[in-house]
């Protein structure tokens, strides 16, 4: 596990995707790559990475629902205490994970979100007036989130004109007896082709915390699917952005398909981890997708026959390569084939 810190100054325009997993990165991140000055640094404990956050930042959490949602970070910030953030997130996520966390420890003072959703605590410090919370239509905050990364101070939009929002007076904080502490301001209106619009001003952050597949020493990151969401125009909105990176020892999702016996399972993968450590060991420490399911090991090296009592065999070699390298780089016993012969591309 490493984590990636990226600062930067002007511009919120950074860069775009491809690297590697299990990053723990902090940066500026966008779709292309443009940039303003960078600094790169890679954490390996995801507190250090959030450390740098005050009391009283303003914090943009990516995430729509549960989906996507940085939870290793926000546990980091559950650790290090920081109090009084301001947190801008579609919503506070749910009593016990996400957000929630960090309601229920009280370091939030204001959120900035789209709904409450299912969080009974963060309705409950709401309405006891623990909690200042700024309701805004989902469209708008991505376009305000947006808008911030983009340098457009304001825009204007139809959506929640003839409402509380366009008219003001919409609870941000309520006193403990139930009257209202501080309400929304009203917003500028104006009409456009016999259309009223009102005005709202972008959301900008001094820090983003954001989920992403992988990451790289460039500041590049890879959101996935559905997971993208609210995290990659967070980025761009932020001065300093934390990126996901804890590899989650899990079995595999191929189950239903290495039970059957009449499965021929062929493995393709990289002959070693990072760092030259083995992946082709005598026992595997990672929790099983099937056992001794597997008949064929193919990697950049060497093709291997997998015998459920014999184990491996070594079948063939990449060119300029001997078996002597081959056990170099493998965490285990193997014969070999007195057929061995170079790995052959293969035909159409």
């Amino acid at each position: 596990m490493a984590a990636l810190k990226l600062l930067s100054s002007g511009l919120r325009l950074c860069a775009s995707a491809c690297g590697s997993r299990g990053a723990w990165y902090k940066g500026c991140v966008c779709s292309f790559s443009t940039s303003a000055h960078r600094h790169t640094k890679f954490y390996t404990d995801p507190v250090e990475a959030v450390k740098d956050i005050p009391d009283g930042a303003t914090v943009l959490v990516g995430g729509f629902g549960l989906c996507g949602i940085p939870e290793n970070l926000i546990d980091a910030l559950l650790k290090t205490g920081v109090k009084g953030l301001t947190a801008v997130s579609n919503n506070a996520g749910v009593d016990n994970f996400g957000l929630g966390l960090l309601l229920r420890s009280n370091q939030i003072k204001r959120m900035i979100s789209s709904y409450v959703g299912e969080n009974a605590e963060f309705e409950r410090q709401y309405l006891s007036g623990e909690l200042e919370v700024e309701l805004t239509p989902q469209g708008t905050l991505a376009e305000r989130i947006r808008a911030g990364g983009a340098g457009v101070p304001a825009f204007y939009t139809p959506t929640g004109y003839g409402t509380l929002v366009q008219e003001g007076g919409s609870p941000i904080k309520y006193n403990k007896d139930g009257s209202v502490a501080i309400a929304s301001k009203p917003r500028e209106v104006r009409e456009f082709n016999g259309q009223h619009f009102i005005l709202e001003e972008a959301i900008t952050g001094d820090f983003a915390l954001v989920k992403a597949w992988k990451a790289d020493r460039a500041g590049n990151v890879i959101f996935r699917k559905s997971a993208r969401n609210f995290n990659l125009p967070m980025c761009k909105a932020a001065d300093t952005t934390v990126v996901e990176g804890k590899m989650v020892k899990g079995m595999g999702g191929a189950m239903d398909l290495v039970s059957s016996a009449k499965t021929k399972v062929v493995v393709t993968m990289e002959h070693s981890a990072k760092g030259n450590a083995h992946k082709i060991m005598e026992k595997c420490t990672l929790p099983l997708t099937g056992k001794q399911c597997v008949n064929r090991i193919i990697t950049e090296k060497a093709v291997f026959d997998v015998d459920k009592k014999k184990g491996l065999t070594l079948i063939e070699l990449w060119e300029g390569l001997t078996v002597d390298d081959i056990q170099k780089s493998t965490g285990c016993d193997f014969a070999v084939s007195p057929k061995l012969m170079p790995m052959q591309q293969i035909a159409n």
